[in-house]
């Protein structure tokens, strides 16, 4: 992959991202007395194009989606390499199949749970779903699918299909980044892969899941050891930390043992992870040629959306503003 294409696309990235928006905007939200006027201001925002003055707030959904999905319309018309934004839209091709076969299977209507977004349009994945089969999707996606009606014919249940996607879906991201031939993707999955797993395992620990099943939901392709990860979780949570510490990510699970052994749960793991991610992002933002000013950029609109996501459901449910800011994530400018 030349890395000097991305040159005029990497300029047009620096000013959609001074449209993310700022620390200023989330505390005022959140210092908000109600959750309507926390909606006012985001009215205020680029945010602001999908609201109506006669709507109300728990309609906030629909407007985060809709400027989520003008987000990567706009990233596709202006990015030289289209597989570049598939690695950060491949989640929603996805989530949409798991949609797709569990509204097959139970005859039921799920199309509210669709989500108009992806590297796909939905059309596709509804008739690679109906036929099983198509030729306008990665054959990797074909075998996936076949795996998941296989399964069902077998056991008539839907309740494992989830692991096969999930484990179709990492396979799909590790191809795609082989196939660029660029090193800093490669990084970047891998890095995803290893905090997916990281998260996976301590979740799976605090369930009480057993080695079989770790073994069976965590993916190959990242840096970590699997085999190490589930040894060591196995034997005990002290020792899957002490390989962790021996690891890059040692910052990221510091935490997580008091939260796991005096609290049982994992309340800030999910925000731990994304800030590891985002720091990592905004260190690599500031190559001027290649792909990861859109990658950063993509993913700091995830980030943002995820951030206003918690701070309405909280405004709605009458949160402590003190508690929303303790899960609010870090902004990416």
């Amino acid at each position: 992959m030349d890395d000097i294409q991305f040159s005029s696309a990497n300029v047009r990235i620096r000013t959609y991202e001074s449209r993310l928006l700022t620390k200023n905007t989330f505390d005022r939200m959140m210092a908000a007395k109600e959750a309507e006027d926390s909606y006012s201001i985001l009215q205020e925002t680029t945010y602001g194009d999908f609201i109506e003055d006669e709507d109300e707030v728990r309609d906030f959904e629909q407007v985060l989606i809709a400027e989520k999905k003008r987000t990567f319309d706009l990233v596709y018309n202006i990015t030289p390499v289209k597989s570049i934004v598939d690695l950060m839209a491949l989640q929603y091709d996805y989530q949409n199949l798991k949609v797709l076969v569990k509204q097959e299977y139970t005859q039921e209507d799920f199309s509210e749970f669709l989500i108009p977004m992806g590297s796909l349009p939905l059309s596709v994945l509804k008739e690679l779903v109906n036929v099983r089969r198509s030729n306008q999707v990665d054959p990797i996606m074909n075998r996936c699918i076949e795996e998941v009606f296989q399964y069902i014919e077998d056991y008539d249940e839907i309740q494992a299909v989830d692991i096969i996607f999930d484990n179709y879906y990492w396979d799909h991201m590790v191809e795609l980044s082989q196939r660029e031939k660029n090193e800093n993707i490669e990084k970047l999955v891998q890095r995803n892969i290893d905090v997916f797993n990281i998260s996976t395992t301590l979740r799976s620990y605090l369930m009480g899941q057993r080695k079989g099943f770790i073994n069976a939901v965590l993916q190959k392709g990242g840096t970590l050891d699997t085999n190490e990860m589930v040894e060591g979780i196995s034997a005990s949570l002290e020792n899957f930390m002490d390989y962790m510490e021996q690891t890059s990510y040692q910052n990221l699970v510091s935490d997580s043992y008091d939260e796991i052994t005096q609290n049982k749960k994992l309340t800030n793991l999910d925000l731990n992870k994304d800030n590891f991610l985002m720091r990592r992002l905004k260190e690599e933002k500031m190559v001027p040629f290649g792909p990861q000013a859109i990658l950063g950029y993509l993913f700091a609109k995830e980030v943002e959306v995820r951030n206003l996501r918690m701070i309405l459901v909280g405004k709605i449910n009458k949160i402590p503003e003190e508690t929303l800011r303790s899960r609010v994530r870090e902004s990416y400018v």
